[in-house]
């Protein structure tokens, strides 16, 4: 089921994108049985903000519309290297 509202403008889909990853990684974390794993997760590899992953492409070259479109599709794929240490990938 998308719960990403497509009336909306492609800024607040990507918006709406950041909150939903942001909280579903803050929900996993806390159901994890190993509470360690998830301490050190919330502490090293913690939520950012909209505004860290806009200045994050802005600086990468991503202007409007593809600025916004790279931050919904960055929202939908897990970290990679977080994955490969936890050993998943």
């Amino acid at each position: 089921m998308n719960k990403i509202d497509k009336s909306l403008s492609l800024k607040a889909q990507a918006m709406q994108a950041h909150s939903l990853r942001n909280k579903y990684r803050t929900q996993a974390r806390k159901l994890m049985k190993d509470r360690k794993l998830a301490q050190y997760l919330d502490i090293n590899n913690y939520n950012l903000s909209f505004e860290y992953y806009e200045n994050k492409y802005l600086k990468q070259g991503y202007k409007h519309d593809s600025l916004y479109e790279k931050i919904l599709d960055s929202s939908t794929r897990s970290n990679k290297f977080v994955n490969k240490s936890l050993g998943i990938m």
